[in-house]
């Protein structure tokens, strides 16, 4: 009698909550006593995200001119994504994006501003770190180009 009751409320649990993740059961059905005794729900959404340009070149560009740049990414998954952390390797390029999540379908930006002082080849890059699942939680983006007196 109480396995059947446990049955009974297990099946109610997996459907309230059929919309939003899946129950792992199978153990505690199928090997009653030899399993660990909990069942554990785990989400089957994901949380992906698409760029739709992770490196700019500017050519040549003057020096003390300032270049702006916006890099733009989709929520292509079904669960918000957060930008975590976004860190420059230097402080010729600043960023600036909001911490609010961005929902499934919506797009989310980091804009940059590099400052160009000073000449010649520059190669920087912006490390990103969003709420995603490892190992697609770190992105790089990148920019370069020239900068000329």
């Amino acid at each position: 009698m109480k396995r059947i009751l446990f049955y009974l409320v297990a099946v109610g649990v997996m459907l309230a909550f059929s919309d939003n993740a899946s129950a792992q059961w199978t153990d505690i059905f199928n090997n009653p006593g030899t399993g660990s005794g909990k069942a554990e729900l785990s989400s089957n959404k994901a949380a992906t995200i698409k760029w739709d340009k992770t490196e700019y070149n500017f050519g040549d560009i003057k020096q003390n001119v300032p270049q702006y740049v916006e890099y733009t990414f989709t929520n292509t998954g079904d669960k918000p994504v957060f930008i975590l952390n976004a860190e420059a390797s230097c402080g010729c390029t600043k960023l600036t994006y909001k911490k609010e999540p961005v929902l499934p379908g919506k797009q989310g930006t980091i804009s940059t501003v590099y400052d160009a002082k000073e000449p010649g080849i520059f190669d920087k890059s912006i490390t990103v770190k969003m709420s995603l699942d490892a190992p697609y939680d770190v992105y790089e983006l990148k920019l370069n180009g020239n900068v000329v007196k």
